[in-house]
């Protein structure tokens, strides 16, 4: 009697940092489109994102849900500088153009009631987005292009010509009179500016190369200096961030992006999201053909989407950041990612995905419902979710012989009679499988047996949906396998 062995033990997040012969259990080769967080299977298909406006007259690139006192607001920019109120409840498509301006590197910025956009180009003071009104922000603060809010303080930086000097606003005062500026409210640092974040007790100051943080709470004002109880000083001299887009905040805590991995600091010390979840190798790959950066954070995911060079398609990933495992999302090409934080309704994401000048709910990805009608984003694309093994030795090193692989899921569609393929390989370093089978629908949990017969010394298997259905779920793996004596060769 044959007695199949299990593979999966419960995998559900990708590694790449490991042999592919010597993986630990629970990381796949690759995982995409599953989300972990579904608790009916180890594997269950993403949902369909769905559009959260209508066509603009660009893509959107920056935005922010703005928690005024008289209700919240969608607040998005695009790629032609029209600034827009998008209808954030259903049905999500109303766009009211409310003004222009100029483009950002980095999402708006709320202090009070006012919403603060910084010029990527540092040729303008910042605008002050209010609820009804778009001004200037006053005269004398210079043009930074990069800001974050401080306790009651807007913080700025990246002036052109004074790149390394990070200012305060006087904090209790409108931005766009004088009262809010001092002129000796700054600091210099060491480098140009290319980010801030600001954490419970400090000011994340990030340069190209490197971090230093600005502690305290009362920055340098008037003539009286000996009143400040702020200073800067090093924190990290070998990570740092280029695009602020990447910066994002969870449980008092910032993360950010740059080419050694994704970092987690809580402004005292820092771990590497990548190098935790062995991704390293997978990012540094990635990072090297990198067109822009755009991140957010949703409940305890983090989710990056990484543009690349050559019309490369984007990869999204998404960090589970409890337990520091990493999967992919696909068709998310995403100029920015924008998190809810505002009091109505339950946390949202939005993305602005390029080429189609509209903006996506991306929250129901994660939330997969069941229906009748196959799972797809609503740019027409099938979500076709897929996942790649390690290469399993099986027993001792020595050759065996591989008679069945047994695949336990449930898929359902009203259309093709074939929907998920299982593929093989016989050797860790191979460039394409072989096909070992087509596996029909059903409504309920199926068991099939799909034939191989191969006299290997491992094998490795693909399992993806090859076309729509409305659900794919994946609860176990199996290979019947049998060794043979060792010294076969």
């Amino acid at each position: 009697m044959g007695s199949p062995i299990s593979l999966l033990n419960q995998a559900r997040a990708m590694a790449r940092d490991y042999p592919r012969d010597a993986m630990p259990k629970g990381y796949l080769w690759d995982v995409v489109d599953f989300v972990p967080l579904i608790i009916d299977a180890p594997l269950t298909g993403r949902g369909g994102w769905r559009w959260g406006s209508d066509v603009a007259g660009g893509d959107f690139e920056s935005g922010i849900l703005a928690g005024y006192t008289s209700g919240d607001q969608l607040l998005v920019q695009d790629t032609t500088g029209a600034i827009a109120h998008v209808n954030d409840l259903a049905p999500y498509n109303t766009i009211t153009v409310v003004g222009a301006g100029p483009r950002a590197i980095q999402n708006p910025v709320q202090l009070k009631d006012d919403v603060i956009h910084c010029d990527a180009n540092g040729a303008r003071v910042p605008q002050i987005w209010r609820a009804g009104s778009i001004v200037d922000a006053y005269g004398g603060m210079g043009k930074p292009t990069v800001a974050t809010i401080y306790n009651s303080m807007l913080v700025s930086a990246g002036e052109a010509g004074v790149e390394d000097i990070v200012r305060f606003s006087v904090p209790g005062q409108t931005l766009d009179s004088a009262a809010s500026y001092d002129g000796n409210s700054f600091f210099h640092t060491s480098q140009r500016v290319s980010g801030l974040a600001a954490l419970r007790s400090v000011v994340l100051v990030f340069h190209p190369g490197s971090v230093e943080r600005i502690r305290g709470s009362i920055p340098p004002h008037g003539t009286a200096s000996t009143d400040s109880d702020m200073f800067v000083e090093k924190l990290f001299d070998r990570v740092g961030c280029q695009d602020p887009r990447s910066i994002a905040y969870w449980n008092d805590n910032c993360v950010f992006a740059d080419e050694h991995g994704v970092h987690l600091t809580d402004g005292a010390t820092i771990r590497n999201l990548i190098s935790q979840g062995s991704m390293l190798y997978y990012w540094r790959t990635l990072y090297a053909t990198k067109l822009s950066l755009a991140a957010c954070t949703f409940l305890d995911f983090y989710i990056i989407s990484v543009r690349q060079t050559g019309g490369l398609p984007a990869i999204t990933l998404v960090c589970d950041l409890n337990r520091r495992q990493w999967f992919r999302l696909s068709n998310v090409q995403a100029l920015t990612l924008i998190a809810s934080g505002g009091s109505r309704g339950m946390e949202r994401i939005w993305g602005g995905i390029e080429g189609t000048q509209r903006l996506a709910r991306l929250g129901p990805m994660f939330f997969p419902t069941t229906s009748n009608l196959p799972v797809a984003d609503d740019n027409g694309q099938f979500v076709l979710p897929s996942f790649e093994t390690p290469w399993y030795r099986l027993a001792e090193e020595g050759r065996k012989r591989v008679r069945f692989v047994y695949l336990s899921y449930d898929t359902r569609s009203s259309g093709s009679p074939e929907v998920v393929e299982l593929d093989y390989m016989t050797t860790p370093q191979a460039d394409a499988y072989t096909t070992a089978g087509l596996l029909p629908p059903g409504n309920e949990y199926d068991r099939f047996r799909i034939p191989v017969g191969k006299f290997c010394y491992g094998i490795a298997f693909h399992v993806h949906q090859v076309t729509g259905a409305s659900v794919f779920r994946v609860f176990d793996l199996a290979v019947e396998a049998s060794a043979v004596e060792r010294s076969r060769v």
